[in-house]
This record gives C-alpha cells, sequence and structure tokens, in this order.
C-alpha cells in the first residue's frame, strides 16, 4: 500500500511579525502549466537586484495533487463561486439582478440563467468546452466577484469557468505554492507581475493575448491573501496555516477585529457598504482589490453582511 502523498516543504513558514511593515503575496502556478519551467522563469525575474531586495521568500512548497483533492482545498477556496455555480439562477441578489438588466439590457425574469453545472448537462458540454466558448467581451460581465457569460437565445452561464478548475486539478498534478513579503505597494508590486509575465511570453508558455492567470495565481488584496494563505500554505502535512501567521490578520487583530470576524468576511463576501443615505451592494474581495491594509480595514468599518 503506498504512502499518501503529503506536501515537499522547502522553505518552511515563516509566521507573521506584526511588528515588521509589508505584505503577504501568496503566488500559485496554475496545475496545467509546466511547474518546472515556469518556477524557473518566475526565480530567474525575482533573482535580478531590483526585485531581490524587496521581496523575501517566506514560504516554498509543492502540494501534491492526490493532497489538494483530500483535503478539498480548492472546493474550499472558491466556495463562493462554487455556490453560485451550483445554484445559478436562485444564488442572484437583487443588486446582481438589476446589474445584470443594466449591463445585457434584459429583464432578468426573461432570461435563462443557469448554473455551470447545469449548463454542463443541459448544452451537452464538457468543462473545458465551456469554459473555451468563445464570445465577444461585451457579453461577459463580473457581478460581485461571480462571472457571467451570454450565450446564444439570452442564455447565462454563471462562473462558466469552475468546472474546468475543478476537472484540471486532479490526483497527477501537482501546484508550487510561495509567499512573499513584501514592502512594496501593489503598484509596486505590479511591473514585476508585467516582467513575469513578459517572459513567460518570450519562453512561449503564455499566449501573448491571455492574461498571466493562465499560469499562475497571485493574491490580489488583503482579504485574498487570507483566503490564499489559510487554503495553500501548509506548516506540515496535517497543519494549515492560521490567521495568526498572517499579515493582513495581525494587522487586523491590532484593530481589534476577531478571528471569527475576519472568518466570516472570507466566507460571506458579500454584503453592503453603507455611505450615508446609499446601501451599496459588495464583495468584499472586489472592493478591496489591490488596497493597502489600511485602506481594506477602513472599507470594513461600513461593511455589513446582514442585508
Amino acid at each position: 500500500m503506498s504512502a499518501e502523498a503529503v506536501p515537499q516543504i522547502l522553505v518552511p513558514l515563516c509566521p507573521a511579525n506584526p511588528l515588521q511593515p509589508g505584505q503577504d503575496i501568496i503566488v500559485y502556478l496554475r496545475p496545467e502549466s509546466n511547474g518546472i519551467l515556469t518556477e524557473s522563469v518566475l526565480f530567474k525575474v525575482l533573482s535580478n537586484p531590483q526585485w531581490k531586495e524587496k521581496l523575501t521568500l517566506s514560504y516554498l512548497a509543492n502540494l501534491p495533487g492526490e493532497f489538494i483533492l483530500r483535503h478539498r482545498i480548492v472546493e474550499h477556496h472558491y466556495a463562493v463561486r462554487l455556490d453560485f455555480a451550483a445554484r445559478g439562477r436562485s444564488a442572484f441578489t437583487p443588486s446582481m439582478r438589476s446589474a445584470l438588466e443594466r449591463f445585457f439590457g434584459i429583464p432578468f425574469d426573461k432570461a435563462q440563467i443557469l448554473g455551470a453545472f447545469e449548463a454542463l448537462q443541459l448544452l451537452r458540454l464538457s468543462a473545458e468546452e465551456l469554459f473555451q466558448l468563445w464570445v465577444p467581451v461585451y457579453d461577459i460581465l463580473e457581478i460581485e466577484g461571480q462571472l457571467v457569460k451570454r450565450l446564444h437565445d439570452n442564455v447565462f452561464v454563471i462562473n462558466y469557468d469552475i468546472p474546468a478548475l475543478l476537472h484540471k486539478n486532479h490526483a497527477g498534478t501537482d501546484v508550487a505554492v510561495m509567499l512573499f513579503r513584501t514592502t512594496l505597494d501593489y503598484d509596486g508590486f505590479r511591473p514585476l507581475i508585467e516582467r513575469i509575465r513578459d517572459n513567460l511570453i518570450q519562453a512561449n508558455m503564455l499566449d501573448p493575448t491571455k492574461t498571466e492567470r493562465r499560469v499562475f495565481h497571485y493574491s490580489k488584496g488583503p482579504f485574498e491573501q487570507l483566503l490564499d494563505g489559510l487554503g495553500y500554505l501548509w506548516k506540515s502535512a496535517t497543519e494549515r496555516a492560521s490567521l495568526a501567521d498572517l499579515q493582513f490578520a495581525q494587522f487586523l487583530h491590532a484593530k481589534g477585529c476577531t478571528d471569527e470576524q475576519i472568518l466570516r468576511y472570507l466566507t460571506h463576501p458579500i454584503g453592503v457598504l453603507e455611505t450615508g443615505e446609499r446601501r451599496l451592494e459588495q464583495n468584499l474581495f472586489s472592493f478591496t482589490l489591490f488596497d493597502s491594509y489600511e485602506e481594506a480595514w477602513r472599507k470594513t468599518l461600513n461593511f455589513s453582511q446582514d442585508f
């Protein structure tokens, strides 16, 4: 009987230090990418003195596909989007219905809205075929962190990419995960991403018409840093990273937030922003995209999940 696959931890997790400035940015490679070659391109860029002095590699591990499946890491990571893909039409909030009507110019009641899994059956497509189904850019809408694609005859599919994401993560695909601690803000970090993207294109590992997220993911905001960290950072085969290990969580703790509050932000990110007389529905991940820790925390002060 073969032993269970466990993470290969090359650089153990360095716990967060609330007295040390900087933020966590987690990077992990897509399972369909060529991991070894992609890592080579990535570390070649990072070895440049321009970036090396501003980044600290605080974790590096390889997560076996079998381990990812066993712990349902992908399902937990995409839990909110997975819920919308499963429930389809019934998952839409009133604000989301209005946004769809405004963007596509069709009454919500007249639209045939399918969750991604229902669409696979009705349209008789594979997960990859649904994901790759081309439509013009004006037929794709992001609402509250959910992706809606309009097909023919006013058929709409919500989170059409989720089945393919789940399918690509299987026992034979390993994922390399890195944590970088950096004093760079997101404006300063973006040129690094562009340099990596350019090098991937030069190495024929990325289609110039596609975004870098086809090859790798990086945390795009403080709350996504927490989501990525709790899902993909493992101290051992049995112990995940905790909130105490992550810089933004330490920052929130210092502001008086409890673990329970923080975890609720991650599991129920859609809420209402109270701005005077206005009540604006927001997804906290989208709302704090590329924010500093201070900016993201301030936005939570008027954010309510009871609506």
